[in-house]
């Protein structure tokens, strides 16, 4: 993880080795590795628990993860679930193959891969209507290697959910992926947010946008801001920023006394 000069608690991640994706390895055990670009695709993995969060697009190391945690279902998060169906249950046959869908959308996503074109393949290896699971805030999942994922109620434009993934052992979560979402649910209760990685909705950065934001049912970077002291999560992740955002734009915005204790992450490529 690269460190920004003149910020110590501005980091940003690692490319993987092919190029292809961002990485945080926030300890020894623990890996978050993905995109995430509004509009375009948001797909995080979670290797250690064999999870990915959202499948707004499809890579090597996604289609490895054998639960799919969906935060909510706009094509931005789900684009890539065909590819993922496809490529787990062909290349990583045998194993566990699950979807995790917000309450409420379930049957619809259901209908639509059922009668998708050309997935009879898919169809064949593994039964759908057993692998999408429902969930809604409170439900707890149960991943591999012993973790558990826990849903959260957030603000969005549609059903959305939130996701807590803890470790075997531990309370605190490791990863807390927030999905898309106001910063509202957690000026209310900012201990949802106490993780060692917290990832929050930041599309939009620009002054004069937060009253859009809010309408569209995302997070500004002012409101993080505003919030960071009444944090107690170790990396916050500035993820969902808009195409062509770049380090230098964020480091622009961002003041260089950051109040608070937790180090900031923007979700783009190092300066």
């Amino acid at each position: 993880m690269i460190r920004s000069p003149g910020r110590e608690r501005v980091r940003f991640p690692d490319l993987t080795a092919d190029l292809t994706e961002l990485s945080l390895q926030p300890d020894a055990g623990t890996s978050l590795i993905g995109v995430s670009v509004a509009a375009l695709a948001t797909a995080f993995a979670i290797d250690r628990f064999a999870t990915a969060v959202d499948m707004g697009r499809c890579s090597a190391l996604l289609a490895a993860q054998e639960t799919v945690l969906l935060t909510h279902c706009h094509s931005d998060h789900v684009a890539g679930l065909i590819a993922w169906l496809s490529a787990h249950t062909r290349r990583h046959r045998g194993r566990p193959t699950r979807v995790v869908v917000p309450s409420g959308k379930r049957e619809a996503l259901l209908a639509a891969l059922e009668v998708w074109p050309d997935l009879e393949g898919v169809r064949r290896r593994v039964d759908l209507a057993e692998a999408l699971v429902c969930a809604e805030p409170g439900t707890a999942i149960d991943l591999a290697g012993g973790g558990a994922a826990t849903a959260f109620a957030v603000r969005h434009s549609t059903t959305t959910l939130g996701w807590a993934v803890t470790s075997p052992g531990s309370d605190r979560p490791v990863v807390v992926i927030a999905g898309d979402s106001t910063v509202e649910p957690f000026r209310d209760d900012p201990g949802l947010l106490d993780a060692s990685v917290a990832v929050v909705d930041c599309s939009y950065i620009d002054t004069g946008t937060r009253v859009a934001a809010r309408l569209g049912g995302h997070g500004h970077l002012d409101d993080w801001l505003e919030l960071l002291p009444d944090l107690r999560c170790d990396f916050l992740v500035l993820a969902h920023l808009q195409p062509g955002t770049t380090a230098e734009t964020i480091l622009e915005r961002l003041p260089e006394d950051l109040p608070g204790t937790a180090t900031v992450v923007p979700w783009v490529g190092r300066p």
